[in-house]
């Protein structure tokens, strides 16, 4: 009997022993895990705190650089000095500022850069109060002339501005093409003085009718539907597979406001458009949609270099 109970001591200080090391285990696993997770690169492994350190850096970097660069688009002029200003205060007084603070902790290097080349733009283009001709000119013309994405389309029409329906009678008119589909929108002001939509798609047909005389009437023309009135819906971008082009005919057949955002940078440089002080229209407003950056983390025994691409908007 007393053997049986010695062995039944060994028996429990064996599990015992065993469930501290298994939990040691995966002590270990979890630093290793949250280490790797966080970092891309440590040179050196240092103490557990100064990788705690690298990794809350980082996860500074990734929650405050978005909302300096919206600050920063902001407080610009010119499409043409957006990257400049945005890399002058990213690269230059945040990553100053941040190997400042720091160092009153002890670390010796701390740097961000941000990566141009590697980033992603977008640009939103804002029309406002006149009929929706382009920049220093006249006639039928196209606000996205190459295959972009295009997304958030809206327009605000004034309706008695619009040609009446009728045949022979040339209405503003809207065409949506990618590759392989087009999408024609056509809007006149019908006998009863609403603003009537048609659009055809592949020789589908939808038509419906919104507004009245005195009023400015919305439509988005990216969803195909109207603000102002539920159950008006027509055939738009979202029925089509991007990325698209933009055509307009018969732009002096309305007025009103229209904004729309189109992928990449490219097109905020387009003599079509003035730039993005919006004291004329239409205008293009060039916008950092991802920030690419380079980070650097040094101390004494830690060295932690990353890539990482942070969300300043969402879009197409």
């Amino acid at each position: 009997m007393v053997s049986d109970r010695r062995c039944g001591r060994d028996r429990a200080q064996l599990v015992l022993v065993g469930s501290i090391a298994i939990a040691f285990i995966v002590l270990g696993l979890v630093v290793v895990f949250n280490t790797v997770l966080f970092t891309e690169n440590i040179a050196a492994r240092g103490s557990v705190d100064e990788v705690e350190e690298a990794t809350e850096f980082q996860q500074q970097v990734e929650r405050e650089v978005p909302e300096l660069i919206r600050r920063v688009e902001n407080g610009t002029v010119s499409n043409g000095e957006l990257t400049s200003n945005v890399e002058a205060n990213v690269s230059g007084t945040y990553s100053r500022l941040l190997a400042e603070t720091h160092a009153e902790s002890g670390t010796k290097y701390v740097d961000v850069e941000f990566d141009e080349s590697e980033s992603t733009f977008q640009t939103r283009i804002t029309h406002t109060e006149t009929e929706f001709q382009r920049a220093g000119g006249t006639g039928d013309w196209s606000p996205v002339n190459s295959e972009r994405n295009v997304t958030d389309f809206r327009a605000q029409m004034v309706v008695n501005q619009l040609s009446d329906t009728g045949p022979g009678t040339e209405n503003f008119t809207v065409l949506l093409e990618n590759s392989s589909d087009r999408i024609e929108v056509r809007f006149e002001k019908n006998p009863s003085n609403e603003m009537e939509i048609t659009s055809n798609y592949s020789g589908n047909v939808e038509t419906c009718s919104v507004g009245d005389y005195n009023e400015k009437a919305w439509v988005n023309l990216s969803t195909g539907s109207s603000v102002n009135k539920s159950g008006c819906d027509f055939y738009a971008l979202d029925d089509l597979k991007a990325p698209y082009t933009v055509h307009f005919q018969n732009p002096d057949r309305v007025e009103g406001n229209y904004t729309f955002l189109a992928s990449g940078s490219g097109i905020a440089s387009q003599p079509v458009y003035h730039d993005r002080d919006g004291s004329s229209s239409p205008y293009a407003t060039l916008l950092v949609k991802e920030a690419n950056l380079d980070l650097t983390f040094e101390t004494g025994t830690v060295t932690y270099e990353g890539n990482r691409t942070v969300t300043v908007r969402e879009g197409p």
